[in-house]
């Protein structure tokens, strides 16, 4: 007898580390970590460490030098984008070819609503099956939640890692949930743990049992409920198939500081050429334009212009994006990264013509 509602969440082990020993079986075993920016100085910070490199210490988010000072005989990579969403993509299509009931949530996890394919087997059953068939057909290894619901499921993937199976039986979700800090309920997150701290209330069983309109004072009707019944266990939220693409961008991060014009006007074209492509095969036009610019001090900007009519031609794209950077960026300024972004989007063909027709140089 399946139950009423059946709930995966997978969640691919330290992502990006894993499909660099994919691709390079040499690194198997080795301390792996993968920079956001300059990942040979101290530059940079991590984007995902392997587990033998998070044993020294090394997590997401730290800056590379630090991560160099823990464990300086890691193998240090840079963040290869393409590479990455390839194999997403490989496993997304795995996990859709079992069910259409699937909710991509990010490069490497999902979710998925298996209640209809319990006729054939219970969900754990299902989540192992699905498990080994990620590992045999792309080598990445998988954590997986089975829940009754999406946050339950969630919590549950990141129970054990890496290759983890873990099962909350219906009637047990507050009960597996109520130990755990309550920096670890999902949608908390730092911020939300320390304020409830203040309330003397540090771990997701007391949260469950506070007192309500406390928690409303502190974070407002609406959330501090969803507060508490995110600690109970409760979620009534459903797999969402389908999401409205909002905004497509592409970024280029430089391992040297760049002031050089041209190359710089020779990254807008290649990038506005990339989202061109990715606006014709989702049969999309765009009508605002955007770049976004860090500086060597980590200062980030962004500016964006909206068109008279909407585009999905790398050359009126790069036309607008080379406008915005001949007004937001001033000439032999070092330059960390560029990024151009399209967004506001139509799927109905019109006249292309450029609201602010400018160029870089």
């Amino acid at each position: 007898m399946g139950w009423t509602r059946c709930i995966l969440h997978i969640d691919l082990d330290a992502f990006y580390a894993s499909v660099e020993e994919v691709v390079n079986p040499a690194l198997a075993g080795q301390p792996i970590i993968v920079v956001m920016g300059e990942a040979n100085t101290q530059r940079g910070a991590v984007a995902t460490a392997s587990y033998a490199a998070r044993q020294f210490g090394v997590h997401s988010a730290m800056p590379v030098g630090q991560a160099r000072k823990l464990c300086p005989q890691a193998v240090y990579l840079p963040v290869r984008h393409k590479l990455y969403e390839e194999f997403s993509s490989r496993v997304m299509q795995l996990l859709r070819q079992q069910t259409p009931n699937i909710e991509q949530v990010s490069i490497d996890e999902a979710y998925a609503d298996i209640t209809a394919l319990q006729e054939e087997a219970e969900g754990p059953e299902i989540a192992a099956r699905w498990q080994e068939l990620v590992k045999i057909q792309t080598g990445l290894s998988a954590s997986v939640g089975v829940a009754s619901n999406k946050i339950v499921a969630k919590m549950a993937s990141g129970h054990r890692k890496p290759a983890g199976l873990t099962v909350v039986e219906p009637g047990f979700e507050a009960s597996f949930l109520e130990a755990m800090p309550t920096g670890q309920l999902h949608g908390v997150g730092p911020k939300g743990a320390a304020r409830l701290r203040d309330l003397g209330i540090n771990t997701i069983g007391e949260l469950a049992g506070a007192d309500l309109d406390l928690l409303r004072e502190t974070f407002g009707p609406h959330l501090g409920r969803e507060l508490q019944d995110r600690a109970r266990g409760r979620d009534n939220s459903g797999v969402v198939t389908f999401r409205e693409t909002k905004s497509l961008s592409a970024e280029r991060t430089f391992f040297e500081d760049t002031y050089d014009r041209a190359k710089l006007w020779r990254e807008i074209q290649q990038m506005s050429m990339e989202l061109a492509d990715r606006l014709n095969k989702q049969e999309l036009l765009a009508r605002t334009i955007a770049i976004k610019l860090r500086f060597n001090n980590w200062r980030t900007i962004t500016r964006a212009v909206t068109l008279a009519s909407p585009t999905a031609t790398a050359s009126e794209i790069s036309t607008a994006a080379g406008a915005l950077m001949r007004m937001a960026w001033k000439r032999g300024t070092p330059l960390r990264l560029l990024g151009v972004r399209v967004s506001n989007f139509s799927e109905t063909s019109a006249p292309r013509q450029l609201l602010f027709p400018y160029k870089l140089g």
